[in-house]
């Protein structure tokens, strides 16, 4: 639903494909908490945003499309339509519209609801110790080439 079929090398971009939005791997996500826990004056009694990647639907798949070396068949769709979808299956009450829902305000255009922080400077992934990744090292992971 995030647009993106690796097996089958196909992806959905949304809108332009360029909302940028922010992501933490799994790895990112145990070291900001290794890192709450190791700054606890820091980090108390507050929100800590952290981040792996920001990143947008159009970049992901020039790294798809660059670890594997293939050009891959994209689908181009919209937020509306997603979200209309979404809509007709809770009206008719058929299940699957959270997700649909969830990624149409995730890739809303020029709302930046899928951002942690506007910058990662203005984030606390280095006081944690999250690392930045980029797209083709993510690509990668997610390809289990990494």
């Amino acid at each position: 639903m995030m647009g993106f079929d690796a097996s089958a090398k196909q992806a959905i971009l949304y809108d332009a494909g360029a909302e940028a939005f922010t992501g933490t791997t799994l790895e990112g996500i145990g070291q900001a908490v290794l890192g709450v826990l190791q700054q606890p004056e820091a980090t108390a009694n507050r929100f800590v945003r952290v981040l792996s990647i920001d990143t947008s639907q159009n970049e992901l798949l020039a790294a798809f499309e660059a670890v594997t070396g293939a050009a891959w068949a994209v689908e181009r769709s919209t937020v509306a339509a997603l979200l209309e979808d979404a809509r007709a299956r809770l009206r008719d009450g058929r299940g699957g519209w959270v997700l649909p829902l969830a990624v149409s305000i995730l890739f809303e255009p020029g709302e930046a609801r899928g951002r942690v922080a506007p910058s990662r400077a203005e984030s606390e992934s280095d006081l944690l110790g999250v690392r930045a990744e980029s797209a083709e090292e993510i690509v990668r992971k997610v390809l289990g080439q990494g």
